[in-house]
Order: C-alpha cells, then structure tokens, then sequence
C-alpha cells in the first residue's frame, strides 16, 4: 500500500512541470505564431493581440472538450494580419473559447467588429493542424480598425499595383494617424513611401519609409532596402516604365526633371 501512495506521489511530481507551464506566466507571442506551430504551443499559457471578428458556433466534442452548453466560441484576426487584403480578410481564426461560467461572457457578447483584445489563454488541444484555446482572459484595447480605413488601404495598394502612384497616395492619405492599429499605420507609412521613392520625390520618400521602419514589427529587408535608395540613389527608385500619356499632369512622376529633391511635403510630415 504505501509503494502505491509513492508511486502516486511520484507521479503527482512529475506532472507540475506541465501545470505550472499552463498556469505559470503567459508567453507573449502573436496568434500568427501560434497559428504556424499548434504543436509547439499545446498546453501552454499564451498571451497575443487580435482583432475581434464575430461570435461562432465551432465545436468538436469528441476531440476536445469545447462544448456550446459550457463554452462560447468566437473568431478573430491576428492584430497583425493585414485584413485590408481579401485573402487575409477571409483567413479568419475560429478556435477561440470562453468559458460560460467566465465573469466576462457579457463582455463578450457585446463585442464590435474589428475591436482589439488583449488575450490571455491556454492552447488545449490541437485538431486538424489548428490550436484550439482557451480563452483565461481578455482585456479591451484602444485603437482599431474599421471599414472605412480598411478601403483606404485596400483601394491604396490596387492603385500601387496599377503603378498609379499619385492616386494611391490620395488614398493612402485619408487613412488617420491616430486611432488605428500599429500593424496598418506601419503599413500606410510603408506604402506612401514606396509611392514617393517612385515619384520621384526623395525627401517624403525618407520620411515615411524612415518612420515606417521606427515603428515595432517583424524586420522587413524590403522596407531596409527601399529606405537605404531613398538615402543614397533615389534616382534608382523611380518608376521609369509608367506610360505617362496615360496620366494627368497632377500624376506624372518626375523622373524627367530629377534632381535629387522635388519633394512637395515636408521631412517632417509623418507626425501620424
């Protein structure tokens, strides 16, 4: 009898190393990362930011243990999920639960589209390539996104696939500075300094590139790249190839009259 209770007590120690990994400090990482590597995350306390898409009704009971009579089911976007694009947009995550015992489940329920969470949550199973998390905690955010700001930037980068760089800008523009997420202001930043860099336009080109790459996010060589010619041999930048008969004096790039600084806004300008 007492080898049985030693046993029991042995075993009993070698499950707390996974306890306290569950219920232990968060790891601070992205739902991205999770997304990509369910396996590697089983069983541990996550903490990332996202965007609130809508409630669901997923659940799997036979694999996990997500029932609808105990556990409110709803999806979201990565914070960093650039949902201004179609494809992303439609990537939408849907393997997040809330228990409904939880003391935020009205909270929950009165969620808005594209409202940002802090959330805090234990991975517990993994079904068909997917995490499937539990949602411990969740905290509103200020900032967001909304529909009129993802059309500025959709509509922005399809006028910079056309190579209509001027028209992108106007676009780009209208996206606030203030108020929305980091990923999109990185990105419109990003943008409006790619359009310059073609245009021809040096010093606007250095400022929003220089302020895009300031900003928090993954390191991006592209945007290295872009904001290293805009410094040294912006010449090098410009859009040589756009059928300018095509377009409006207001939107012809300067490659003909180059020289070195036609910038019409200032270095200072993305105080966004």
């Amino acid at each position: 009898m007492r080898t049985v209770l030693f046993v029991s007590f042995l075993m009993g120690v070698a499950a707390l190393p996974a306890q306290s990994n569950e219920f232990g400090v968060a790891v601070d990482t992205t739902l991205s990362h999770v997304r990509s590597e369910p396996e590697a995350f089983k069983n541990v306390k996550v903490r990332f930011t996202i965007q609130f898409a809508s409630l669901g009704s997923i659940s799997n009971p036979f694999f996990t243990k997500f029932t609808p009579a105990e556990y409110a089911n709803f999806y979201a976007w990565p914070e960093e999920q650039p949902i201004w694009r179609e494809k992303d947009y439609h990537d939408v995550f849907g393997m997040l639960f809330l228990s409904k015992s939880h003391d935020k489940l009205d909270q929950l329920y009165k969620l808005r589209t594209f409202q940002r969470l802090a959330v805090t949550g234990v991975v517990r199973n993994t079904f068909q390539g997917a995490p499937w998390i539990e949602v411990t905690q969740f905290d509103q955010l200020s900032g967001q996104l909304d529909t009129a700001v993802l059309a500025h930037l959709y509509r922005g980068e399809k006028f910079m696939e056309q190579r209509a760089w001027q028209r992108a800008v106007a676009e780009l523009e209208l996206v606030p500075g203030v108020g929305v997420t980091d990923s999109a202001l990185r990105a419109v930043r990003r943008n409006l300094g790619t359009c310059f860099l073609r245009l021809g336009e040096a010093n606007s080109a250095v400022s929003y590139l220089q302020a895009a790459a300031d900003m928090p996010g993954p390191v991006d060589a592209e945007l290295e790249h872009m904001l290293a010619m805009a410094k040294s041999s912006p010449e090098a930048g410009l859009d040589r190839a756009v059928d300018s008969g095509n377009l409006r004096d207001s939107e012809r790039p300067m490659w003909e009259a180059f020289d070195g600084d036609k910038a019409r806004r200032p270095l200072a300008k993305p105080a966004r």
